[in-house]
């Protein structure tokens, strides 16, 4: 399994959230109002001297899910030009309960 993690403006919310329900994801987690600064972006704080917020979504994906959800997420971003929005991939694995 891969674990995605997309940092996105939320101008952009709308065309994650197609984007997302276009392909293989069935859930998600999403955050609203992520405060922060990249590394080649101004600071977006949601106030008057740094306006602006991001948002986030973390995807969960099996094995055979990943490339499919990889390339929709890296078309959206040439979509937007490639600014405005980040994606990181991690392994993951689902931690069960022991049986007794």
């Amino acid at each position: 399994m891969d674990m995605y993690w997309v940092f996105y403006d939320a101008a952009y919310d709308e065309d994650v959230m197609e984007t997302l329900e276009g392909c293989c994801v069935t859930g998600f987690t999403k955050w609203d109002r992520v405060l922060g600064k990249g590394p080649h972006a101004v600071p977006k704080m949601d106030n008057a001297v740094w306006p602006g917020y991001n948002c986030a979504v973390v995807v969960v994906a099996l094995d055979e899910e990943s490339a499919h959800l990889r390339a929709s997420l890296l078309e959206l971003r040439k979509k937007l030009g490639g600014r405005g929005m980040e994606i990181f991939r991690t392994g993951a694995e689902r931690i069960e309960d022991e049986q007794v």
